[in-house]
């Protein structure tokens, strides 16, 4: 008995283990706890964190300029780790660095982000901000007189740490899929949308106006670029017009990566980028281009000021970043066209707009860990949770099943053909349907039974002796 007990036990830790897992709050509570672990490990005024952990940047900046900082949340001030692994507050370092005439650079891990923007408004103004992201990713940060992300020659506003760490998110997500799409609107309306090409060229293909919602609605989680005019929140194509929004809830529908270029010379915006991303996926390197670098390439490496790129949201499970490019001077395209032709013009003069619809943060980690992209993670998982409960018990979980569907006899099937294909169609029916269903009553199962008999044993049983007595 108290070896069954012991099992029994075990059987239901197992069961509350695996369902804790199935669930999508504990499993984001989970993260969450280990992510919280991992910081409490790693903080830096932990007697055990004394290495620099940005040794590969030193060579960047000059020696004594440049320190680790993180927020110390019980003493409310930031404070600043030296390559020598010294620790001392930001205001000693910055200020030994003004009296060597050194620019202090201050790197934040993404990982060690204080709990609130106003944080940084204990910093010192005239200290570089750069944030270092778990990718190896380093980016700008300006608090004067706005907050700011800044990547390379873009740049975000940012109102708060949860936008802080959506944009940090977002600019490093990959912004092509294996199976992309880059459109031009034909001049046929009805002009269907081509079959996939799976070659190695990048294919610019053309849909009529007519038919481009119906190519939307033949894709799944793929990246779909087109380009054209762009007035009111329509795409202009000759007399033809289609509204964005309508493109946007197809695409949220689909789970599409919907991106659109607003330019007045549509098929040289295609041509640009296509040829882009064509030499980068022949080095290897389009599945790593991430949203930043693709924002960049519309900027203008000459640029007084990062462009600003907007981050809203989109629907509930939809992000957009888009930006609005001011319209070169005549004069700056005249000097360009000069010594250009127009087809090797860069992107930054042939598109006026720039606008990405696609999974936020939380819809791309569901779609992750989707087996199937039709069917919700939290199925799955309960099915591979009951399957393995139902196996763990499995003498309960044959016995249920018999109960169900009682096992073939070879004395009631005139041919062994018939019965062995009765019986394999039995054992597999419990592996394939019933454990993965019904595996997980199993342990429950055990539960009643097991407080049926001691209620058996220490009520029934007893009541019934005593009434037996007086009968």
């Amino acid at each position: 008995m108290t070896a069954s007990f012991t099992k029994t036990r075990w059987l239901f830790l197992l069961l509350s283990a695996l369902l804790t897992v199935a669930q999508p709050s504990a499993e984001a509570g989970l993260i969450s706890g280990l992510s919280k672990l991992g910081k409490s490990i790693d903080a830096p005024d932990s007697p055990h964190g004394s290495s620099f952990r940005f040794a590969d940047e030193l060579a960047h900046y000059p020696e004594g300029g440049v320190a680790e900082i993180s927020f110390n949340h019980s003493q409310n001030q930031w404070l600043a780790k030296t390559p020598d692994g010294k620790s001392v507050p930001v205001h000693q370092f910055t200020e030994t660095a003004a009296d060597t005439n050194k620019q202090a650079t201050l790197l934040l891990s993404e990982s060690h982000l204080p709990y609130s923007l106003d944080a940084f408004n204990k910093l010192p103004s005239d200290v570089a901000i750069k944030i270092k992201s778990r990718q190896g990713k380093t980016y700008s940060l300006t608090t004067s007189p706005t907050t700011k992300l800044i990547d390379k020659h873009i740049s975000i506003n940012i109102s708060d740490i949860s936008a802080l760490k959506t944009a940090m998110w977002q600019l490093q997500r990959p912004i092509s899929s294996s199976n992309m799409r880059l459109i031009q609107l034909a001049d046929n309306p009805e002009v269907t949308l081509p079959k996939q090409n799976y070659g190695s060229k990048i294919p610019l293909d053309k849909v009529g106006t007519n038919q481009l919602l119906n190519a939307l609605k033949t894709m799944r989680q793929q990246t779909f670029v087109i380009s054209a005019k762009v007035e009111n929140g329509f795409l202009i194509h000759g007399k033809e017009k289609i509204a964005v929004k309508d493109l946007e809830k197809v695409a949220a529908d689909r789970d599409i990566s919907l991106i659109i270029l607003g330019s007045d010379k549509p098929k040289k915006t295609l041509q640009t980028l296509a040829k882009d991303w064509q030499k980068k996926k022949d080095d290897g390197s389009l599945n790593s281009y991430t949203t930043g670098d693709f924002y960049n390439a519309f900027a203008a490496k000459n640029s007084s000021a990062p462009i600003p790129v907007d981050i809203d949201t989109s629907g509930k499970l939809r992000t957009a970043l888009h930006f609005d490019h001011r319209a070169p001077t005549k004069a700056a395209v005249e000097k360009q066209s000069s010594s250009l032709e127009l087809a090797s013009m860069p992107l930054n003069f042939l598109a006026k707009s720039a606008m990405l619809l696609q999974p936020n943060e939380a819809r791309a980690k569901e779609l992750d860990d989707r087996i199937h992209p039709l069917i919700p993670s939290w199925v799955h998982l309960s099915l591979i949770a009951s399957l393995a409960i139902g196996l763990v018990a499995y003498k309960t979980s044959w016995f249920l099943y018999l109960k169900l569907w009682a096992s073939p006899h070879r004395v009631n099937y005139p041919t062994w053909y018939a019965f062995t294909i009765r019986y394999l169609l039995h054992r597999l029916s419990f592996v394939l349907i019933y454990l993965p269903l019904l595996g997980i009553f199993s342990p429950i199962y055990i539960l009643i039974s097991w407080i049926y008999k001691i209620i058996h044993f220490l009520l029934i049983r007893p009541a019934s002796w005593i009434l037996s007595k007086f009968s």
